[in-house]
């Protein structure tokens, strides 16, 4: 049953490339398997993820609105919020007013970076946008950063490290780098429906899970008992 105010998750950073669209979409596509009611906004002026929408498979199943006008984006967040169990907003891969009003109107903001240091840059100052964000709605707006696209694990411990030093309250799941999640994005699906049983599919369920942990639509999990999954996948 749907909640009466959905939760609202945005994936942003002005960092182009950083993964926003391959996360909203995987988790679009877990989540609606799950059953919960998803809806998706498309809030970046590329339409990636309308594009992949309209490939006709998972991602399509699900109620998709592209707003490229800033002004309309917080009514339309709004609206759909009313009707569904979780929003999940898709911004632009650049600063834009669009995206800050969507952080504005967020539960959480997930900040996808990749392990290099203009990455990690740019997820520091998009965490601190979103707590001025908070500030200035006078409202509590939760930030994360996840790393995505990771290669090596050595240096997804570094970056990690140093996301932690930077205060932007990495999430224990990640995302590495694996050859289905360019594959998904040709189908507009996800791993979760290509290959449920893949590594790929395990990772995005553990995100999922943090995020329904830290969303709070998830009691009885523990940070112990999430980092313990992580390090089995």
């Amino acid at each position: 049953m749907a909640e009466a105010i959905a939760k609202v998750l945005v994936a942003a950073t002005a960092k182009g490339g950083a993964g926003k669209s391959t996360t909203i979409a995987c988790l679009a596509v877990h989540w609606h398997q799950a059953g919960r009611d998803i809806a998706l906004i498309d809030a970046d002026p590329n339409r990636t993820l309308t594009r992949w929408h309209a490939k006709g498979s998972a991602l399509s199943r699900m109620n998709l609105q592209t707003v490229l006008d800033e002004h309309e984006i917080v009514g339309v967040i709004g609206d759909l919020a009313h009707d569904h169990d979780l929003v999940l907003v898709d911004c632009a891969g650049f600063g834009n007013q669009a995206m800050v009003f969507a952080i504005g109107a967020a539960n959480l903001v997930l900040i996808p970076a990749m392990t290099d240091e203009a990455n990690l840059f740019e997820a520091a100052r998009t965490h601190k946008l979103v707590a001025s964000a908070a500030q200035l709605t006078r409202r509590t707006i939760a930030a994360h950063t996840l790393l995505c696209r990771v290669k090596r694990s050595a240096i997804a411990t570094h970056a990690r490290e140093q996301l932690v030093a930077l205060k932007t309250d990495p999430l224990i799941a990640q995302l590495n780098d694996r050859v289905i999640y360019q594959e998904a994005t040709f189908h507009g699906s996800s791993p979760t429906d290509l290959a449920p049983s893949s590594l790929a599919a395990q990772e995005v369920a553990l995100l999922a899970e943090e995020l329904e942990w830290r969303l709070h639509v998830r009691p009885g999990m523990t940070e112990r008992s999430l980092v313990r999954r992580v390090e089995l996948t």
